[in-house]
């Protein structure tokens, strides 16, 4: 073995990242303030797709920043970002009836 860490994944490194730049909480072991459950997003409950509908590649292009959001939210909320985003575009054409 060579001594090599292995290496951390893009959400788990953004995590480290900002909370070494003091914009989100620390674990709970340091002196940092608690987060309040105000400052906690609620999202609905995440369901399982049917098994006779399955999952297909999707690729798009997202605003740098936007895309920045949504993997530092799923980092800390322990999800994955095509449960976030299927929940999002049900709910959105849901709204506008399609």
């Amino acid at each position: 073995m060579t001594g090599r860490k292995k290496g951390v994944s893009i959400g788990a490194a953004m995590k480290r990242r900002m909370n070494a730049e003091g914009h989100l909480p620390v674990d709970s072991e340091s002196e940092a303030a608690p987060v309040r459950e105000a400052d906690t997003p609620v999202l609905p409950e995440i369901t399982k797709a049917p098994e006779e509908d399955p999952l297909e590649s999707f690729n798009t292009r997202l605003p740098r920043s936007l895309q920045r959001r949504l993997k530092i939210h799923v980092a800390l909320e322990g999800k994955k970002i095509q449960d976030v985003l299927s929940i999002a575009l049900d709910e959105y054409l849901k709204k506008h009836n399609h």
